[in-house]
């Protein structure tokens, strides 16, 4: 869904999702194991206010490792989206890549443009979306979420404790720590 805004192609994201919106408790392949970061829901609601459109783009080896499987993830992406619009905000578009080389599960097991930081997964959001990469940001924790902006020429948010010590790359603490610092630079 696109809304008329001062860069309509702009998005704050692609976003990570275990880590970004939901705590990283290591392969989240059940509702029982998604709990909410604080402030999150929030944050994606003010882009959704502001006519953004909000990517998740998640790795989820998992699959390949046979801890779950797809039907599970499109799960927990249910759950996110219920929870999400409680708090009157919403994900556009939910993507993720099954795949990992050293996966168990054979139709998994190889590489994959759409794992991050590879860009397949950020292209079939501009696609989906109408996006423009280079004046999108990608936000998450993990080195991988970096490198995603850099392979697609987009602007890097690295949440976490610690600060990214890397030139270009701005740290936050959390999603709703990051939300107003973007919304500035997106805004005429």
């Amino acid at each position: 869904m696109k809304v008329a805004t001062a860069d309509v192609n702009a998005m704050p994201g692609t976003l990570d999702r275990d880590g970004t919106i939901i705590v990283d408790h290591g392969y989240v392949g059940s509702v029982a194991r998604v709990d909410f970061i604080d402030g999150a829901a929030e944050a994606i609601a003010t882009f959704n206010h502001a006519g953004i459109p909000v990517a998740v783009v998640t790795n989820q080896a998992g699959v390949a490792r046979g801890l779950y499987g797809i039907d599970d993830v499109v799960r927990v992406h249910q759950y996110i989206a219920e929870n999400l619009a409680g708090h009157g905000a919403h994900v556009d578009l939910f993507l993720f890549c099954p795949y990992h080389p050293t996966g168990v599960v054979e139709a998994f097991a190889r590489t994959s443009e759409d794992r991050k930081p590879r860009p397949g997964m950020a292209k079939a959001a501009e696609a989906a979306l109408g996006l423009d990469l280079a004046a999108s940001w990608v936000v998450g924790d993990r080195p991988e979420d970096i490198g995603l902006a850099e392979a697609v020429g987009a602007s890097a948010i690295y949440l976490g404790r610690d600060e990214c010590q890397r030139p270009g790359i701005w740290s936050f603490p959390s999603l709703a720590a990051a939300a107003p610092f973007i919304l500035e630079r997106i805004a005429v």
